[in-house]
């Protein structure tokens, strides 16, 4: 299994000078199954999320990416509800970064064949992970947070297969609509397995302070788990996201926030910002 470069050196987003507020969200999980969590970002785009210089979208945007080309005139035909969510929410980024902001996206677990051509659409950039954010003095160390998740050891390998290009180059050659139906499999197989689950794996905590220690940081930011917290340990910072689902599909209660870290004089203030209505 390939591991991670966590050093991050090379993958630094230098915040210019000018940026006072920044905001990250992850795990929204976007498709036609989820009306209203499409609605609720597209709500929030055209609003507080103005508040921000820049949005950093740590993975999983939607719950299923099969190709950029899902966005061309054959995605209406071939998938057309899916297509239609997509294209609506990569509209509204362009909206969003077409004003000056930032726009930063990274790969989750359910869209990494995110492309150039969806950067080119929306304005966005795709960040490695993991990669590091200089702002106001401080390195923060963002990921999608599934390599993290050592204990899920069947997961793993599965990411390391389809993070092959060779495996995405197969899989990008099939027809939309075979992948499209490969997608719904993917995904039946994964809530299946789930549901059998007794305990949800979540992320090593010594695995992400050695990840921190190499990068030079203090301070995770991740999604993935949906268990949004802050964990200390040894005098580091470990944020986790919140997921979106406003329309029950992963149960429990409503829930989407966003975290804002804003400058206040030479300090961070940081804040989970509630979007359930």
């Amino acid at each position: 299994m390939t591991t991670p470069d966590t050093s991050a050196a090379a993958h630094a987003v230098d915040a210019p000078a000018a940026w006072g507020r920044i905001v990250f969200i992850s795990d929204l999980h976007l498709g036609a199954e989820v009306p209203r969590t499409t609605a609720a970002l597209l709500r929030w785009l055209a609003g507080d999320a103005l508040r921000a210089d820049a949005l950093f979208i740590l993975g999983d945007l939607f719950e299923a990416w099969i190709g950029d080309d899902l966005l061309d005139p054959e995605g209406a035909v071939k998938v057309a509800d899916e297509a239609e969510v997509a294209g609506s929410v990569c509209r509204a980024l362009r909206t969003w970064s077409d004003t000056g902001r930032g726009l930063f996206v990274q790969h989750g677990n359910r869209d990494f064949l995110l492309g150039t051509d969806f950067a080119r659409l929306t304005g966005a950039r795709l960040l490695p992970d993991p990669a590091a954010l200089e702002f106001n003095g401080q390195r923060l160390l963002l990921t999608h947070g599934d390599a993290l998740c050592l204990a899920d050891t069947a997961y793993l390998a599965f990411r390391a297969q389809v993070r092959q290009p060779a495996w995405q180059r197969a899989m990008l050659a099939q027809p939309l609509a075979a992948r499209a139906a490969q997608a719904r499999a993917m995904r039946a197989a994964s809530r299946s397995a789930q549901a059998a689950m007794d305990n949800w794996a979540d992320v090593d905590g010594p695995e992400a302070a050695r990840w921190l220690d190499r990068a030079g940081s203090r301070w995770m930011i991740h999604g993935h788990t949906h268990r949004p917290r802050d964990h200390w340990q040894g005098g580091m910072l470990r944020q986790v996201l919140s997921d979106w689902d406003l329309d029950a599909a992963h149960g429990g209660a409503p829930r989407a926030q966003a975290l804002w870290i804003e400058r206040e004089r030479a300090a961070l203030a940081v804040r989970r910002q509630d979007l359930v209505a």
